[in-house]
C-alpha cells in the first residue's frame, strides 16, 4: 500500500460509495442485459475500485464517478463475454430480487403474512421480463419518475407507464385471493 493507512482508504471508499452508488447503479441498470446481473457487476466494480485505492493510493483517481463508470463498461464487456462462452448460465443470485414494502409491520401474524405476500410478489416479478424488473426497481426503489425511467431505458414514457400499470394489475389479480 502506498503512504495511506487502511483506515484512510476505507473512509475514502465509504465516502465515494455513498456519493456514487446511485449513479453507478443507474448506469448499470441501463446497460446490463439481464436485471439479475446488476448486483454482480456492481460488486465487481466497487471491489476493483477498492483494490486500486490500496495499490495506487488515494490521490491516484481524480474523478471517482468517471472512473467507476469506466470500470462498469469494462466489467460489463468482460462479464457478458464470459457468460456467452458458457452455454448454460446459472446465476447464484437468480432468486434474489427486489423486496417491496407493502404495508407496516403491526404484529407477528401480520408480519408473517407480509413476508409471504412479498415472496409471492417477488416470484411474480421474477417471471416478468428484465425490462419490467428494471422498471419496477427504478420506480419503487430508486424512486425515479416515469420520464426519467423512459430516458434511461430508451423507451417511451407511455410504454413505461403501460408496463407498470399492467404488471401492477397482474400482481393485484394474482394476490386478490391471497388470504
Amino acid at each position: 500500500m502506498t503512504g495511506q493507512n487502511k483506515a484512510d482508504v476505507n473512509k475514502q471508499f465509504d465516502r465515494t460509495y455513498e456519493r456514487t452508488n446511485r449513479s453507478v447503479t443507474l448506469f448499470l441498470i441501463s446497460k446490463c442485459k439481464n436485471f439479475t446481473d446488476i448486483n454482480d457487476v456492481l460488486q465487481d466494480v466497487y471491489m476493483e475500485y477498492y483494490q486500486v485505492l490500496i495499490k495506487k493510493g488515494l490521490d491516484y483517481i481524480q474523478d471517482e464517478e468517471k472512473f467507476l463508470i469506466s470500470l462498469c463498461r469494462k466489467k460489463i464487456a468482460t462479464y457478458y463475454s464470459f457468460w456467452e462462452r458458457i452455454p448454460h448460465k446459472m446465476s447464484l443470485d437468480e432468486k434474489e430480487s427486489i423486496i417491496y414494502e407493502l404495508c407496516d409491520e403491526t404484529d407477528y401474524e401480520e408480519d408473517f403474512f407480509e413476508k409471504e405476500m412479498i415472496e409471492d410478489v417477488k416470484v411474480i416479478l421474477q417471471q416478468q421480463s428484465d425490462e419490467i424488473q428494471k422498471i419496477f426497481y427504478l420506480y419503487y426503489t430508486m424512486e425515479l419518475k416515469l420520464p426519467q425511467i423512459a430516458r434511461l431505458l430508451g423507451i417511451s414514457t407511455q410504454s413505461v407507464k403501460n408496463k407498470l400499470f399492467r404488471t401492477r394489475k397482474l400482481i393485484r389479480e394474482s394476490l386478490k385471493d391471497w388470504r
